[in-house]
């Protein structure tokens, strides 16, 4: 989860700088780390449920530990759940900086497109002023 934190807080700096090669690499090490948290927690219910039946996280085995066991495993736990709040606050702010920074760009996009299409008075061959066509439309000729 630790190491999860760090590669958010990075993606989060290339973000800032807008350096997309860079976000895409992090990102990828994000989702392969997600991948590979998701198996550890899969294969530890799996041991969960060997001790126990029907055991799907620590608290439903905590009964077999010492008490000094049981205070170790109830401090990572609470280290763990703080690290994933911590994630999820960070990947939230990753999500609002990458999403504000799409909705600018798409909004550029938008206002060169607008730029780009003709208007709707434009001068024709002739020298006058003409009705633009706003929708595509094939165009034949002859010179």
């Amino acid at each position: 989860m630790s190491l999860l934190a760090e590669l958010q807080k990075e993606e989060f700096t290339h973000l800032k700088v807008l350096d997309p090669a860079q976000v895409a690499g992090v990102e990828f090490s994000i989702h392969e780390l997600m991948r590979q948290i998701a198996r550890e927690r899969t294969g530890l219910r799996r041991i969960y449920a060997a001790l126990v039946p029907k055991a799907t996280r620590m608290r439903d085995v905590r009964h077999l530990f010492s008490p000094r066991d049981q205070e170790a495993a109830d401090t990572l736990i609470a280290a763990i759940d703080r690290l994933e709040q911590a994630c999820a606050r960070q990947a939230d702010k990753n999500y609002r900086l990458a999403l504000g920074l799409y909705n600018q760009s798409r909004s550029s996009i938008e206002f060169i497109q607008n730029q780009i299409v003709p208007k709707k008075q434009v001068y024709s061959a002739a020298g006058r002023f003409a009705k633009a066509a706003m929708e595509p439309a094939l165009l034949n000729g002859r010179l």
